[in-house]
């Protein structure tokens, strides 16, 4: 029976391990995707083990043996298949002095290569997007019932893709599983963002522009929505059959330490406060990106706040309070023309009554008021000898402050403020907190 070459989190696999140096004792691994990353336990037996040495570096100090670095590549190869290891590095071991286990680190794990390809770098890069297909509003799968024959006709046929910039698509695909054997057929529909270049770029390079859709999707949908690298792919490693003959580019699947789990679908519609024809399609995303890295002092904070999970308000208004004053700032010498020096020494409410000035008609509430209300908060909170005021009116300024940026970004990417304050008095993720 052929055995799936995956790494499911909580399975341990046993194999061989190469480090690609001819010169490298033999040594079995054991290889593990738990919640805290992709790790690799490596034996040895005695300080004069080549692999103590990996993990020994303060240890072997004064001894005359040469401690050793780790490579950045590592290939783990057993019966179910290879998998090569990138971005490597050592972190903890236990030993009795005589023997010990040491740790591997992997940033990611791209399964199949099974010889020394250069994947810290890499030509293109898939990812999943959460909430990206219903945004999109595409769909690759259609489905038809016959009444007259009880018949059921399910076609899937990926829709057209989405070229947002010579660099960055959108893909619909559908793919089928099996999750039961073969009892039932599971066909999932959903929407790869793919990105290429002609020379090989680290992943973090060509993962930017994905973590720019996610965020875009954040203000868009406010939900916790998650970026998952899926497949990368190099110039370097085609597809090839058994004579030698290559069948133009191969996407290598992958599993990465960080990867999270996506949201849990919501039962009924998401309370979108801009979709993706309304922004005008991929000029609207293209001007987003342009929008997230001019601003990104400002936007990044909120983005992060958005996961904060159990936090207190407190917690919460450290977060923004730096967001708001950036984008006070940035607003000034951005759009105003104002100098570094003139912009920076604006107060935290002039910055702030900026912001209400350029969301105009767009919010739910007093805009005005919230700039007063917030510079008072944000202030108490910095600067110790002032009294906080009460937690009900602290998680207001906060989510107050999310739903002004919101509204900002909307109003950027060209939507009416009219239309704007509508869809946010009517999204209960915008409302306010009250007492019991």
């Amino acid at each position: 029976m052929h055995l799936p070459n995956e790494l499911k989190r909580g399975t341990r696999r046993t194999g061989d391990l190469i480090d690609f140096d001819s010169s490298t004792p033999d040594v079995k691994v054991t290889l593990e995707l738990s919640d805290q990353g992709i790790g690799l336990e490596v034996p040895w037996s005695g300080h004069d083990d080549h692999y103590a040495s990996w993990f020994l570096r303060d240890v072997l100090q004064g001894t005359g043996l040469a401690a050793k670095t780790v490579p950045k590549l590592l290939l783990f190869n057993d019966s179910h298949g290879s998998v090569l290891l990138v971005n490597c590095w050592p972190r903890g071991f236990h030993t009795n002095y005589f023997t010990g286990t040491g740790k591997v680190w992997a940033s990611h794990a791209v399964l199949g290569v099974n010889r020394e390809i250069d994947f810290l770098k890499v030509n293109g890069l898939r990812s999943e997007v959460s909430g990206l297909r219903e945004w999109l509003q595409v769909r690759s799968i259609s489905n038809d019932f016959d009444i007259s024959t009880r018949a059921l006709n399910v076609v899937a046929k990926a829709a057209s893709s989405i070229e947002i910039s010579p660099n960055l698509s959108f893909t619909p695909m559908w793919l089928e599983e099996r999750p039961d054997g073969m009892e039932s057929i599971l066909i999932r529909d959903f929407v790869t963002c793919q990105s290429r270049s002609t020379k090989p770029l680290p992943w973090d390079e060509l993962i930017e522009q994905h973590h720019g859709v996610r965020d875009l999707l954040v203000f868009a949908r406010w939900r916790r929505e998650t970026c998952t690298v899926t497949h990368v792919t190099r110039d370097d490693d085609p597809l090839m059959t058994l004579d030698g003959a290559e069948h133009g580019e191969q996407w290598r699947a992958v599993v990465s330490a960080r990867d999270e789990a996506p949201p849990s679908p919501t039962h009924g519609s998401v309370h979108e406060l801009f979709g993706y024809v309304e922004i005008g399609g991929a000029v609207g995303v293209q001007r987003w990106l342009e929008l997230r890295e001019e601003f990104a002092r400002a936007l990044d904070p909120i983005v992060t706040d958005r996961y904060f999970k159990n936090v207190p308000a407190v917690t919460h208004l450290a977060q923004v309070g730096p967001a708001l004053e950036a984008l006070g700032y940035l607003l000034f010498k951005n759009r105003d023309g104002r100098t570094k020096n003139v912009a920076k020494a604006t107060s935290l409410q002039s910055r702030l009554d900026r912001i209400v000035a350029a969301v105009d008609g767009a919010l739910p509430f007093d805009g005005p008021e919230w700039a007063k209300g917030m510079t008072r908060a944000y202030n108490a909170i910095k600067h110790a000898n002032r009294v906080l005021p009460s937690e009900l009116d602290l998680v207001n300024r906060w989510q107050e402050s999310t739903v002004v940026v919101r509204a900002w970004v909307a109003v950027e990417l060209g939507i009416q403020p009219a239309v704007v304050k509508r869809r946010l008095e009517l999204d209960p993720s915008a409302g306010k907190f009250t007492s019991r």
